[in-house]
């Protein structure tokens, strides 16, 4: 095997055509490491210009594993500096479950390499940092090993996920809730989509897109200042940014789930995921509080049953659990954080129990992590 490291974004584009078939075969495939993601993100960030895009190609000149890095900087209390390591496409998008990318037949070598190369980088970075892994597919173990095999510094802490498993039919879906709760969401269902004008469909053309973009950003702040707060699309615009570049995409290539619910033609609720490999991954919501505290899970419980006969296994609320979702019978599911730094004095601080989300070990300019999708919750009694 032999790697290579690119760091400029024209050598970045001429990996395209390989991307997504190594990703297919790989255990790390998820919607948010494809191309489509990755490279949305980097439109709408032109001052990430150093990348550290680690590629491993096999012994027939074939790409076997790509570790998508760019470069950013830290300070600890404000003073010390340091050089961090973190995925394309992690902050102000929603991704979650981000990981190296490695051919599944040669799993172990592929990443004994990508961490061989980041020995032989370590003057280029202090910390590597990616947040929100799943660890049910497995393949964070073997990133792991391959790190510590290499000599680098490694610590995890865990972070909970939530998802829905999808039954062959709504009734049985339903059937799973007590008495009280299935009769709840389907009362407040029928009050809601049985009213004259009322309607519930799905986007399915780039023409609807500007508009119910535009009602989720719309909706998604009304909700949240409605309880005193700010949401993510008004405090963030790079975020509203990404959503406008990576939408069209989704839709182009068949990821797009988006909902909304109209009374008379106005938009009253949306809510936004994409399907993946037959999950459908919740990431973002709104809904009009003036009109009915209940419209926003009477879409869900219409987009949950869509997602049923469309032969969706799995409603993917992402990171956190929580009561609201616990409701809709999603279960836990537990993942971790992953921090890894290069051997030295400069790894004290994350020896001693620094993580790059608190007060000490901050990003400069920017936010630590990404945040915890979203739910605008609603009165569920």
């Amino acid at each position: 095997m032999r790697h290579e490291v690119i760091r400029n974004i024209d050598d970045w584009r001429r990996l395209r055509e390989h991307w997504n078939g190594l990703l297919a075969a790989s255990r790390a495939n998820q919607l948010f490491m494809t191309w489509e993601w990755l490279n949305s993100w980097l439109r709408v960030h032109p001052e990430v210009s150093t990348l550290a895009v680690i590629c491993i190609y096999d012994d027939d000149g074939r790409l076997a594993g790509v570790a998508p890095f760019y470069k950013t900087d830290y300070t600890l209390l404000g003073i010390v500096p340091y050089r961090a390591l973190r995925l394309i496409g992690d902050v102000d998008s929603g991704a979650e479950y981000q990981m190296w990318i490695a051919r599944a037949d040669d799993e172990e070598g592929v990443c004994t390499e990508i961490a061989r190369c980041l020995r032989e980088m370590r003057a280029e970075w202090e910390l590597l940092w990616i947040p929100y892994v799943c660890s049910w597919s497995g393949a964070q173990r073997t990133v792991l090993q391959a790190l510590e095999r290499c000599g680098l510094g490694v610590r995890t802490r865990p972070r909970d996920f939530s998802a829905i498993r999808l039954p062959a039919d709504y009734e049985t879906y339903l059937a799973g809730m007590s008495a009280n709760r299935r009769q709840q969401v389907r009362r407040n269902t029928r009050k809601i989509l049985s009213q004259p004008g009322v309607t519930v469909r799905k986007i399915t053309s780039h023409d609807e897109l500007g508009p119910a973009l535009e009602a989720l950003f719309r909706l998604h702040g009304k909700r949240w200042r409605s309880v005193g707060q700010e949401g993510v699309f008004d405090r963030n615009p790079r975020e509203r940014a990404f959503y406008l570049r990576f939408v069209p995409e989704a839709l182009a290539c068949g990821w797009l789930a988006m909902f909304v619910l109209e009374d008379g033609g106005e938009m009253k609720a949306v809510q936004i995921g994409y399907v993946y490999e037959g999950v459908l991954l919740q990431l973002q919501e709104g809904f009009d509080p003036d009109y009915s505290p209940h419209v926003g899970n009477a879409l869900r419980a219409w987009a949950i049953q869509h997602c049923i006969e469309s032969g969706i296994t799995e409603y993917d609320f992402l990171g956190g659990h929580s009561e609201h979702k616990r409701r809709w019978l999603a279960v836990e599911r537990s993942g971790m954080d992953v921090l890894g730094y290069a051997p030295g004095l400069r790894s004290l601080a994350m020896r001693l129990g620094v993580w790059p989300t608190g007060r000490y070990l901050r990003p400069v300019g920017g936010r630590a992590e990404p945040a915890p999708q979203e739910l605008c919750t609603v009165d569920s009694r």
